[in-house]
C-alpha cells in the first residue's frame, strides 16, 4: 500500500509553499489544543479564534496561497479573520483537517485526520526533542531475564519486552550519535566566543549529564552485559522448550515453527548488545569530536580581530599548524579555503623555513654518559611505593578484600571502627559506600543516619555486614 493511498496527495502543498512557516505554526498550534481529544477534534469556531489570534499577533500582511481548486492568489492582507478562514480552509482542502457537522445540541468542529497525527508528533518531536535518560533498561532486562525461569509467559512477558527495550535504547542512543554534530553546530554557529563557552553548559545538560552520563556509570552495558549474555545462553539451553510453546500460543503458528523462532530472536538479542557496544564507542568518538571543534571555533574568534588582515593571519597560521614537511608546501589544496582564496606557502614561508638549523660542529667530542649505580634502599621504597597505590586503589577487586578482612571474624562492623583499625585504607572504606550497588558485591551496608568524622573526614556512618542471600534463589548473587 502507497502512503498517498492513505493521505491526500497534495497533503505536503502547505509546507511546501510561500506561506509554509505560517503553515507549520498553525498546525502546532491547533495540535496542542487537540491531541487529547477523544477524536483529535475541536469546535469550528474555537479554531477560528485560535487561528486569529495567531494571526492578530502576527500582524504581518500575508497573501493567501493559490489552490488548485479554482483559487486565485489574494492581495495581501492584515485581517486576522480573513487569513484565518483562508487558512483553515487550505487546511481541509490539503487533507490535514476534516470537518465534522454538528447536531441540535453541538456546533460544527475541525478534526485532524488520524492518519497526520504521527507527522504532527514528529514535527513536535523536531522543535522540541525529548530528553531521553536511558535509565534502567539494562537493569530491567537483567531482572527480566534473571527470572524467565519462574514466569508462566517466558515468551511474551520476558524476551518480547527484552528485545523491545534493547531495540528502543539503540534506537535512542543511534539518534543521539547522529545529533550530537547538529547540536555542537547550531550552539556554535554565529555565536561570540564567551557564548560558545558559557553554551557548553547546555550541552553538559541537556546531551552529557541527562541523555548519557547515568548510562556511562551507573548503567554501564559494561555492569550487566556478562550478566545478560550467560541469561540468554540459558534461554536457549534450558528454557528453550518453554519458550517456544509459548511463542507459538503468542504468535499463533505451528509448534515446529516456533524454535528456530525463538533462536533467532535470541540472537537478535545478542546483535543489539553487540550494536550497543559499537554505538557507545562512536558516541564517544563524535563527543570528543565536536567539543575540540567548537573550542577550536572559539579559539579563531578569539585570535582573528574580524578584520580581513585579522583572518588572513589565522588562516596563515593554520596552514603553518598543519604543515610538517617541506613537500606539504607544494601538495594541492583541496579545503574549502582554496575554493576562494589562492595561496603560494613556498612565497609566504620562504624556500627552505622548516629545514632545521644546522648546528657547528664543536672539534671537542662528546663526553660519555656516566650512569651512577643503583641505590638499592632508594628501589626498594619506590617499589613499595608502587604497591601501596596498587592496594589503596578504590576498585571493586580491593574493596571487596577490604570488607572480607573485615568481616572475616565478625558478623557487622561499623564504619567508624574500620577507620580505626585501618587507618590507612581510608579511601578503600569509603568505597565501600562507591560500589555498594554492584551485582558482585559480597556485603551490604546500611545507613544510620549519624555523621562521624575520623581521620579529618567527615562521612555519614554505615554498617557492613555480609550480603543477604535472595530469598528466590537461596543462593548469594
Amino acid at each position: 500500500m502507497q502512503l498517498f493511498e492513505l493521505v491526500s496527495p497534495r497533503l505536503f502543498r502547505p509546507l511546501a509553499g510561500p506561506n509554509r512557516a505560517f503553515y507549520a505554526e498553525l498546525l502546532l498550534l491547533l495540535w496542542e489544543e487537540c491531541r487529547h481529544t477523544a477524536d483529535y477534534s475541536i469546535s469550528r469556531a474555537e479554531a477560528v479564534s485560535r487561528a486569529e489570534d495567531y494571526f492578530a499577533a502576527l500582524a504581518k500582511p500575508l497573501a493567501l496561497d493559490a489552490d488548485d481548486a479554482g483559487d486565485e492568489a489574494e492581495q495581501p492582507t492584515r485581517d486576522p479573520h480573513t487569513l484565518a478562514l483562508g487558512f483553515l480552509l487550505r487546511l481541509r482542502r490539503t487533507g490535514w483537517l476534516e470537518e465534522q457537522p454538528g447536531s441540535y445540541e453541538e456546533e460544527p468542529a475541525l478534526a485532524f485526520v488520524p492518519e497526520v497525527a504521527p507527522l504532527l508528533e514528529a514535527l513536535e518531536e523536531i522543535l522540541n526533542p525529548r530528553v531521553v535518560t536511558y535509565t534502567g533498561k539494562l537493569y530491567k532486562a537483567w531482572q527480566l531475564l534473571q527470572n524467565i525461569g519462574e514466569e508462566k509467559s517466558p515468551y511474551e512477558n520476558v524476551l518480547r519486552e527484552v528485545a523491545s527495550d534493547l531495540e528502543a535504547l539503540n534506537k535512542s542512543l543511534r539518534a543521539l550519535n547522529a545529533s550530537i554534530g547538529h547540536y555542537i553546530d547550531r550552539l556554535t554557529r554565529n555565536r561570540t566566543p564567551q557564548e560558545v563557552l558559557e553554551l557548553f553548559d547546555q550541552y553538559e545538560e541537556k546531551v552529557v549529564a541527562a541523555a548519557y552520563h547515568r548510562f556511562k556509570t551507573s548503567d554501564n552495558l559494561f555492569n550487566y552485559r556478562a550478566y545478560l549474555e550467560e541469561e540468554l545462553d540459558d534461554c536457549e539451553a534450558e528454557h528453550l522448550p518453554r519458550l517456544a510453546l509459548d511463542y507459538a500460543r503468542v504468535e499463533r503458528c505451528a509448534p515446529g515453527e516456533a524454535a528456530p523462532a525463538v533462536r533467532a530472536l535470541i540472537q537478535k538479542l545478542r546483535d543489539s548488545l553487540e550494536e550497543m557496544s559499537t554505538l557507545m564507542r562512536q558516541i564517544d568518538q563524535s563527543h570528543i569530536r565536536y567539543r575540540k571543534r567548537a573550542v577550536q571555533r572559539a579559539q579563531f574568534l578569539l585570535l582573528s580581530d574580524r578584520s580581513s588582515q585579522g583572518s588572513v593571519t589565522a588562516l596563515l597560521r593554520r596552514y603553518a599548524e598543519e604543515i610538517k614537511t617541506p613537500d606539504q608546501l607544494f601538495a594541492p589544496d583541496d579545503g574549502p579555503v582554496a575554493k576562494h582564496l589562492h595561496l603560494y606557502p613556498a612565497a609566504v614561508f620562504g624556500p627552505k623555513p622548516l629545514y632545521p638549523p644546522a648546528a657547528p660542529r664543536s672539534e671537542t667530542p662528546l663526553a660519555p654518559v656516566r650512569q651512577a649505580g643503583l641505590d638499592a634502599e632508594q628501589l626498594r621504597k619506590e617499589q613499595q611505593l608502587l604497591l601501596d597505590y596498587a592496594r589503596m586503589a578504590v576498585t571493586e577487586e580491593n574493596v571487596g578484600l577490604l570488607a572480607k578482612q573485615a568481616l572475616a571474624a565478625r558478623s557487622a562492623v561499623a564504619a567508624s571502627t574500620l577507620a580505626e583499625e585501618y587507618p590507612r585504607d581510608f579511601a578503600r572504606i569509603i568505597g565501600l559506600h562507591t560500589y555498594s550497588q554492584s551485582p558482585r558485591r559480597a556485603y551490604d551496608i546500611t545507613l544510620t543516619g549519624n555523621w562521624v568524622e575520623r581521620g579529618g573526614f567527615r562521612f555519614e556512618e554505615f554498617i557492613l555486614t555480609p550480603r543477604r542471600e535472595d530469598a528466590d534463589h537461596g543462593r548469594t548473587e
